[in-house]
């Protein structure tokens, strides 16, 4: 019985760490394939509103002013119910209840979780175990008769409803081993007072929908108008960054830049590679994103001998190179380019987690959190930066913005490559090199998720 008792909690806890892994891109792709594969409004509105609500979870997720890992217990039990929503109905008004609680789980989930994870590894000797590749080939599986089956994703839903159930008990266990660790740390109280930045942020991610929407349907808005919200989108998002400026100020650009060269990754060249690769293009980029995240740590730490100075000067250019091959018009160099960028980003991370978690001047409670809110500052920036030369683009040359965003050919591979990818990787070394002028120390031994 104990031993049952043992491998159920194992279960529970490695589902969690499951789903903490994947729960913030798995949710908008199965909305996305429930929208590509039905074509309806009803579920372009409630991607739209999945991609808002997470988004904008990151930046008011600590008003609540709980522990992260009460946190993680919410964001498990909102992830359950948001799913369950999808499975259980198309009634619009419901989607948009769903997407709004699924957005704040998946923007969520994995920042309270490595915290928690953090706090038990810096206070006791506790490990996880790990069952992505049996959970995984179970969701596989399910996906597969899903689709084969044609039941529309229900039983997809479904699954992962119960899968965050069933993760909630791990939830409750990390809670309580973490009590002691909470009774020993003071509290901190957090509050967003400032009404005029309530406003701001509704106006903001307003834009931001819009934007979303654009991506994926077309919509007769004349050019100007686009071009107007998104310079207001832009100043908006300048004086969010001033007013936050305070915090973490030696490590504002290092976020900054790390967000904006994962969006510029991960969302814009998963539509240019279209142009070099054809319809594999998106899948090329996740790969490279994928092998260079899990190898930069280690990777770095080999050639730099384990001396953290010079692994992350290593790392640092591997970045500028990386980026500097994306201005030359050739599939190698740009396979390579996004490779390298990806190889400090796979770097930076882990050794981010540890520089903020250990910092004085932020509490261990909040510091996951502040790195995950000011990367997505640089990737909102790098979104606004990219709508606005498209948008740009795209008027001068007498296109459609799904020109690019779903092309039928390469015929227009010179105008995205120096109208769009030229003029955004430029921003992107501007915005590296303000990071290497910041001189954020960087000292760190062990590697963390």
């Amino acid at each position: 019985m104990t031993r049952l008792k043992q491998s159920g909690i194992d279960f529970s806890v490695g589902t969690l760490n499951f789903l903490a892994n994947i729960g913030i891109i798995l949710p908008y792709v199965l909305i996305l394939a429930k929208w590509q594969q039905t074509q309806s409004e009803t579920y372009l509105i409630a991607l739209v509103a999945f991609y808002i609500s997470r988004a904008a979870s990151i930046f008011y997720t600590k008003r609540l002013n709980l522990r992260a890992s009460t946190y993680l217990i919410l964001s498990l039990t909102l992830g359950a119910a948001g799913s369950l929503i999808f499975a259980a109905t198309a009634h619009l008004g419901w989607l948009i209840i769903g997407s709004l609680l699924w957005g704040y789980s998946a923007a969520t989930i994995w920042p309270y979780f490595l915290t928690v994870k953090l706090h038990l590894t810096h206070t006791a000797d506790f490990k996880m175990k790990r069952l992505y590749w049996l959970i995984f080939a179970g969701l596989a599986l399910i996906i597969g008769a899903d689709v084969l089956a044609k039941f529309s994703y229900t039983l997809t839903f479904t699954l992962l409803g119960i899968l965050y159930l069933v993760a909630l008990p791990g939830g409750l266990l990390l809670n309580n081993f973490t009590s002691d660790f909470y009774q020993e740390s003071p509290r901190h109280v957090h509050g967003l007072s400032q009404t005029w930045r309530w406003v701001l942020s509704v106006v903001f991610f307003g834009v931001i929908a819009v934007l979303t929407t654009l991506r994926k349907a077309a919509i007769n808005i004349p050019s100007w108008l686009i071009l107007t919200i998104i310079g207001i989108a832009l100043v908006i998002l300048i004086i969010e960054l001033i007013a936050d400026w305070h915090v973490l100020p030696r490590y504002k650009m290092r976020l900054l830049n790390r967000g904006f060269l994962v969006s510029m990754v991960l969302l814009f060249n998963s539509f240019f590679a279209y142009f070099y690769l054809g319809k594999a293009g998106m899948y090329a980029v996740f790969a490279v994103y994928l092998l260079g995240f899990e190898m930069g740590f280690t990777l770095f730490n080999l050639l730099g001998h384990h001396d953290a100075r010079r692994a992350r000067y290593d790392s640092l250019i591997s970045l500028m190179v990386g980026q500097v091959l994306l201005l030359i018009p050739w599939v190698g160099s740009y396979l390579l380019g996004l490779l390298l960028i990806t190889l400090y980003v796979g770097y930076d991370n882990p050794t981010l987690n540890e520089t903020l978690y250990g910092l004085d001047s932020i509490d261990t409670d909040s510091a996951i959190i502040h790195k995950y809110r000011f990367s997505t500052y640089g990737g909102l920036l790098c979104q606004l930066v990219m709508f606005g030369l498209l948008m740009a683009v795209s008027a001068v040359a007498g296109l459609s913005l799904l020109d690019f965003f779903k092309p039928s050919d390469t015929g227009n591979f010179d105008l995205y490559f120096y109208g769009l990818s030229w003029p955004l990787v430029i921003v992107s070394l501007i915005i590296s090199v303000g990071n290497l002028r910041s001189k954020s120390p960087a000292t760190v031994k062990t590697q963390s998720e």
